[in-house]
C-alpha cells in the first residue's frame, strides 16, 4: 500500500475517532462536550433498526411435560402455574425405578429423563403456561415475602405472580407493560388492573384501577388519588402521577419513582414536562441516551490523578444514581446519590406565580471521594424536549438572536450547537484564533411548540453556563434538545515540550466556587405564541425582577459617533524604528468633525471618543481621565466637551483597561489574571491571514477582576471632577473572565465585581455608562449600548436570524447597531436599523487611514471623516423622524417573509422594510433608500 493511501486512512481513522468523542466548545479550544455530544457518533446516516428492545422470557416447557414433571398450583389471567417441588428429582428418579448410580448403566428412557430434570433445573421453581399456546412463557427463580403471600418475579422481569406462603395456591399474575418503560408496571390481562412493584421487587407498591380514557390516553386511579397513564394501545407505560403544588394557573404533577414531573397549564390543559414521557420508547437512541433523556439531573465528573474529565452520570440510571422525592412548600426537593462516585446534590423544584423555580445550591453538594471532583451539572436537560413529530423551534440568543426548527434535518455532530453565556473566558488562550462569532448576552432560550412557548431563564449560576442545542436525529435520538449546562470547576490545558500532542488536562483547585444554580421556567399560552412572547416575557422579567430601569425617551434618535484620538506608531528616530504617540484625530478635528454633522443636520448626538489620554494610546490602565497634550490639551479638550454639551450632545469618553501593559502601578507579572493551569493570562494578536500568534506583535497581559473595585472607583472620581458627565468602559460590558491564581476570582464574583463598579458610574455620572456591547447582568445600569449585533453567528444549525436581543431592548435602553459605514452593505445595514429600531452608528478618524497601517487601530480603514460626514448626516436625517416616533416604544410583533420585514410597535407604528426595493414604510410615508429621498405615501 502506498504511502498516501496509509496516511489517508490514518486521517480517517483520526477524523472517526474525533467524531465519536464528541464536539467541543464552539468559544474554546479542547473543551469538553455537552453530554448528548458526549456520546454522539456518526449522525449522517438513518439507523436501521431500533436500538433497544423488550426483555423476552427463555423457559422453554410445554404444558404436557409441566402436567406430567410439576405441581400444578392454580390459574390466573391465562396462565397455569406450576411449582418444581423440592425433591422433585428423587420422586421423578422412585417412579422411574431409582437412579443408577453410574451414568454409563442408563437406559435410553433413564438417559432421556436425566435430561429432562437438567433442563427442569434450568428453570426457575415456579413456571407460568400459556393455556393459549400449551408452552411456558416464563419462569421464576425465587419468590419474597409481602403481605399477601410470596411474590415472584420472572427471569426477564415480563411477569409476576403472587401466590400463598406455603406455595400452594396462586393469587394472581399479571404482565409488564413494557420493560423499556418501567420495569415495575404490570397489568391484568383483561386491562383493567395495573399494579407497580416497589424498587426493590419484592411486593407491590400501588394498585390502580381502570377509570377511562383521556387526551389518548388510558387513565388509572388509585384510592390514594394518584393516577397513571398508558398509550391507548396500552402497550406504554408513561408513569404514575400524583398531584403537588398548584396556584392558581399552574399544578405540578409528580411521578415520585423517576422524580419525573410537568407543569400543566390548568386553563388549558398543556403541560410541560421535565422530561419526555416516551423517552423509553426511543427507537433512535441506546440504553444510555433513553436514562439521560429520563434525567432531570446530569453531573460531569472529573478525576484529577487520571486527567479525566469526561466521566457523567445521569439520575436517570439506575446504576448511576438512586434518590428520593420529599416535598416542601410550593414543591419537591429531590435529592440525588450518586453514591458509586461519591456525589450527593439536593436540587429543589418549586411552583411559583408564574413560573418554575429549580435550584440548587453549590455548598450543598456533597463530595465523599476524594479521588473524584464535579465539574459541571446540567439542570433539567431534556425539559420541554419536542420529539420528531412536532412542529415548532428553538428560540436562541446567539447574537441578536436565531431560530432552531424542530427535526431540521441538519444533523451532523459538528452542527451541535453549543457556547458559553456570555463569551469565552478570554483567561485561556486558544493555540490559534477560532472562527468569528457572536456571542450569548442573555442567558435564556426559548421553546415554541404551536400555541404555546416557554421562556427558560438561567438566573443563577449564568456566569458559568453553557447553552446547548440540537435537533432529532443529530442528538442520538428522535428528540429536539436544549439546555444550560452549569460549570462547577474549570478546567484548562496546557501543552508539554512545546509538543501539540502532549496536552494535559488540569481542574480548578479547591472547593466549588460557582454560583449557586437557579432556572426559571416561564410557560407562554397564547394563539399563534412565537418568538416575540418569548422576547415580551424576558423583557418583562428584566424590568420585574432585575431592576431594569427604562433609560429611552421619545422622540429621540440619537447619532452614535465613534472617534479615535491617538495611537502607538512606529517611526525612524536617527535611523532606529521607536513606538511614538500619533495624533489621529486631535480635540480640534474631533470639534471640527461634530461641527460638520451638527451643521449637516444631526439635532442628536452620543459621542464615545477612544484613546483621548495617553495612558489610553498605551495601552495602560487608565482612570486618570487626563487630556493628551499629543491631542491638544486640557484646553482644547474642553473646548470640545463644551461644544458638545451647548449643542445637546453627550460625550463618553472611553476607559479600556481589559488589556494592559505595565504602568501607572499595574504590572503584568503581579497583576495578571491567572489560568486555571497556573500560567499567567496573555491576550495574544493574530495573525489576520493565518490566525496563528502574530510574533511581531507584543502580547497584552488581561487584567485580574481582583482590581475592579479600585479601577471603576477611580473613572467614576476622576471624571466627575473633570466633569464629565458620563464614560465608557467598553470591554468590561461584554467580556467576564476570572482570575483562577491565589487571587481566586470565580466568573461569577467577577460579574458581582463587575455590576458594583457599574452601580458606582451610574451613581456618579449623570449620563450613566455608554456600553459596547452589553451583556445581561449590565442592563440595570447602562444608559446606552453601542454595537449591538445584527446577526446571530449563523452556524449551520441555524434555520434564520432574529432580532431577540432587539425586541427584548427597544423602548427600554437606546441602542444602536454596528458602525454603518464598517458594514460591506451600508444601505442594507440602514434597512435593518429601520426595521429593528436601532439607531445610526458611524466611526471617524480626521487624518487619512493610511496613517493606521501597522498599528492597533488598522482595522479602522473604512474611517477616514471626509468620505462620511456629509453621508452620515443624510441617512439621520432620512431615518430620525421614524427612529424618534418609536423611540420609546416596544416591539410587538416582528415578520420576515422573503425580501419583507414588518416590525409593529406598541405605540401602533408598523414599520414594513423591503430589502430588495430599498424602501420603508411607516405612518403613511415612504423612504427610498436607494435614492435617499423621502416622499409621502400615495
Amino acid at each position: 500500500m502506498g504511502r498516501i493511501s496509509k496516511k489517508l486512512i490514518l486521517c480517517l481513522l483520526a477524523v472517526s475517532s474525533l467524531t465519536v468523542s464528541g464536539s467541543v466548545y464552539a468559544d474554546s479550544e479542547g473543551s469538553e462536550a455537552a453530554p448528548q455530544a458526549a456520546l454522539a457518533a456518526d449522525k449522517g446516516a438513518e439507523p436501521e433498526k431500533a436500538k433497544r428492545y423488550e426483555a423476552v422470557e427463555k423457559a422453554e416447557l410445554s404444558a404436557e411435560d409441566a402436567e406430567k414433571y410439576l405441581r400444578k398450583i392454580g390459574s390466573a389471567d391465562g396462565f397455569d402455574v406450576y411449582i418444581r417441588e423440592e425433591k422433585f428429582e428423587d420422586k421423578l428418579w422412585d417412579a422411574a425405578g431409582g437412579k443408577p448410580k453410574n451414568k454409563k448403566d442408563y437406559t435410553e428412557e433413564q438417559k432421556l429423563l436425566a435430561d429432562k430434570i437438567a433442563d427442569l433445573k434450568k428453570l426457575g421453581r415456579l413456571v407460568a403456561i400459556d393455556t393459549k399456546t400449551g408452552q411456558a412463557a416464563a419462569s421464576f427463580k425465587n419468590g419474597n415475602g409481602c403481605d399477601e403471600g410470596k411474590l415472584w418475579v420472572s427471569d426477564a422481569g415480563r411477569f409476576f405472580v403472587i401466590t400463598d406462603k406455603d406455595e400452594t395456591k396462586v393469587i394472581r399474575l399479571r404482565q409488564v407493560v413494557s420493560t423499556l418503560d418501567s420495569k415495575y408496571a404490570f397489568i391484568s390481562a383483561d386491562g383493567k388492573t395495573l399494579e407497580l412493584l416497589r424498587k426493590d421487587m419484592k411486593r407491590p407498591d400501588e394498585i390502580f384501577e381502570y377509570d377511562g380514557k383521556e387526551d389518548g390516553k388510558v387513565v388509572y386511579k388509585s384510592e390514594s388519588g394518584s393516577f397513571a397513564w398508558l398509550t391507548a394501545d396500552k402497550k406504554h407505560f408513561l408513569g404514575a402521577f400524583r398531584r403537588g403544588a398548584e396556584n392558581d394557573s399552574f399544578r405540578m404533577l409528580i411521578d415520585d419513582r423517576t422524580a419525573i414531573f410537568g407543569i400543566e397549564n390548568k386553563k388549558t390543559g398543556y403541560i410541560w414536562w421535565s422530561s419526555p414521557l416516551e423517552a423509553s420508547q426511543d427507537r433512535l437512541a441506546t440504553g444510555l441516551l433513553a436514562d439521560e433523556l429520563r434525567s432531570s439531573n446530569m453531573l460531569r465528573y472529573g478525576v484529577p490523578l487520571s486527567r479525566s474529565g469526561n466521566n457523567m452520570l445521569r439520575s436517570g440510571s439506575e446504576t448511576d444514581c438512586t434518590f428520593t422525592v420529599s416535598d416542601i412548600p410550593n414543591g419537591i426537593r429531590v435529592m440525588y446519590s450518586y453514591t458509586g462516585a461519591g456525589f450527593k446534590v439536593p436540587v429543589e423544584y418549586t411552583l411559583e406565580d408564574d413560573h418554575l423555580r429549580a435550584s440548587v445550591k453549590v455548598s450543598e453538594i456533597q463530595e465523599t471521594n476524594s479521588a473524584n471532583i464535579a465539574t459541571e451539572m446540567t439542570v433539567l436537560g431534556s425539559f420541554g424536549a419536542a420529539s420528531d413529530n412536532e412542529e415548532g423551534y428553538f428560540v436562541i440568543p446567539d447574537g441578536s438572536g436565531a431560530l432552531v426548527r424542530f427535526n431540521n434535518q441538519r444533523t451532523l455532530q459538528n452542527n451541535i450547537y453549543q457556547q458559553r453565556v456570555y463569551g469565552a473566558d478570554v483567561t485561556a488562550v486558544p493555540q490559534n484564533r477560532g472562527a468569528v462569532s457572536e456571542q450569548i448576552y442573555m442567558p435564556v432560550y426559548g421553546i415554541v411548540k404551536e400555541d404555546n412557548a416557554l421562556l427558560a431563564v438561567a438566573a443563577k449560576g449564568d456566569s458559568n453556563a453553557y447553552l446547548t442545542a440540537n435537533v432529532s436525529k443529530q442528538s442520538n435520538s428522535s428528540y429536539n434538545i436544549c439546555n444550560f449546562t452549569f460549570i462547577l470547576r474549570g478546567t484548562d490545558s496546557f501543552y508539554m515540550s512545546g509538543n501539540n500532542r502532549d496536552k494535559y488536562t488540569v481542574f480548578e483547585r479547591g472547593a466549588i466556587k460557582s454560583d449557586d444554580i437557579e432556572m426559571l421556567y416561564y410557560p407562554i399560552s397564547k394563539k399563534g405564541a412565537d418568538y416575540v412572547d418569548v422576547a415580551e416575557r424576558y423583557r418583562q422579567y428584566l424590568l420585574d425582577e432585575q431592576g431594569v430601569k427604562i433609560r429611552s425617551k421619545a422622540d429621540s434618535a440619537p447619532l452614535y459617533l465613534d472617534l479615535y484620538g491617538g495611537v502607538m506608531k512606529k517611526k525612524p528616530v536617527l535611523g532606529i524604528p521607536v513606538s511614538l504617540k500619533t495624533s489621529v484625530t486631535d480635540y480640534g478635528q474631533a470639534a471640527e468633525i461634530i461641527g460638520g454633522l451638527r451643521d449637516g443636520g444631526v439635532g442628536d448626538m452620543v459621542v464615545s471618543y477612544n484613546n483621548w489620554t495617553n495612558d489610553g494610546m498605551k495601552n495602560k490602565v487608565d482612570t486618570d481621565g487626563k487630556p493628551s497634550g499629543k491631542l491638544g490639551g486640557k484646553g482644547d479638550f474642553r473646548t470640545l466637551a463644551d461644544l458638545i454639551s451647548d449643542s445637546g450632545y453627550s460625550l463618553y469618553p472611553v476607559s479600556d483597561n481589559r488589556d494592559f501593559r505595565s504602568g501607572n502601578g499595574y504590572y503584568s507579572f503581579s497583576d495578571t489574571s491567572v489560568r486555571v493551569s497556573g500560567s499567567y493570562s496573555r491576550i495574544v494578536s493574530y495573525d489576520k491571514a493565518y490566525g496563528v500568534p502574530d510574533g511581531f506583535r507584543k502580547n497584552l497581559s488581561l487584567l485580574s477582576p481582583s482590581y475592579y473595585p479600585e479601577i471603576f472607583s477611580d473613572i467614576a472620581e476622576n471624571y466627575s471632577k473633570a466633569g464629565l458627565s458620563g464614560a465608557a468602559p467598553v470591554n468590561l460590558t461584554a467580556s467576564l473572565y476570572g482570575d483562577y491564581g491565589k487571587k481566586c476570582i470565580s466568573r461569577a464574583k467577577a460579574e458581582k465585581l463587575l455590576t458594583e463598579g457599574y452601580a458606582k458610574l451610574d451613581e456618579k455620572l449623570s449620563g450613566g455608562i455608554l456600553a459596547d456591547g452589553a451583556n445581561a447582568y449590565a442592563l440595570p445600569y447602562v444608559s446606552h449600548i453601542t454595537g449591538v449585533p445584527e446577526t446571530s453567528s449563523r452556524f449551520d444549525l441555524f434555520d434564520e436570524d432574529i432580532p431577540f436581543y432587539q425586541i427584548v431592548l427597544h423602548g427600554v435602553i437606546p441602542y444602536s447597531a454596528a458602525a454603518v459605514n464598517g458594514s460591506p452593505d451600508p444601505e442594507r445595514a440602514l434597512l435593518m436599523a429601520a426595521a429593528t429600531g436601532s439607531n445610526l452608528s458611524y466611526d471617524m478618524i480626521y487624518e487619512e487611514t493610511g496613517e493606521l497601517k501597522d498599528t492597533d487601530l488598522d482595522g479602522l480603514y473604512y474611517a477616514n471623516y471626509k468620505g462620511w460626514t456629509d453621508t452620515a448626516a443624510e441617512d439621520y436625517r432620512l431615518l430620525a423622524p421614524l427612529l424618534g416616533a418609536v423611540s420609546d416604544s416596544f416591539i410587538t410583533g416582528y415578520e420576515q417573509k422573503g425580501d419583507i420585514i414588518t416590525t409593529e410597535f406598541s405605540n401602533g407604528t408598523v414599520v414594513t422594510a423591503d430589502l430588495g426595493a430599498m424602501t420603508v414604510r411607516y405612518n403613511g410615508s415612504v423612504i427610498e433608500l436607494g435614492r435617499n429621498k423621502e416622499k409621502g405615501e400615495s
